[in-house]
């Protein structure tokens, strides 16, 4: 029974997500400090990096 409930959870939680995905991540990136954070992230991941700088500096 645990199990159901967790799936159920889980279930309803991507139902509001989904529709509300781009609102989700305004916000978040809205705030310096985390977009900062993803922003360091992303470019420590090397195929983004180096399409970042190609598309950059053409």
């Amino acid at each position: 029974m645990n199990g159901w409930i967790k799936i159920v959870i889980v279930g309803v939680l991507v139902l509001f997500l989904v529709p509300n995905r781009y609102k989700l991540l305004n916000v978040l990136l809205g705030n310096f400090l985390i977009r900062k954070f993803v922003v360091q992230a992303a470019m420590g991941i090397p195929g983004v990096r180096s399409r970042f700088v190609q598309s950059t500096f053409r």
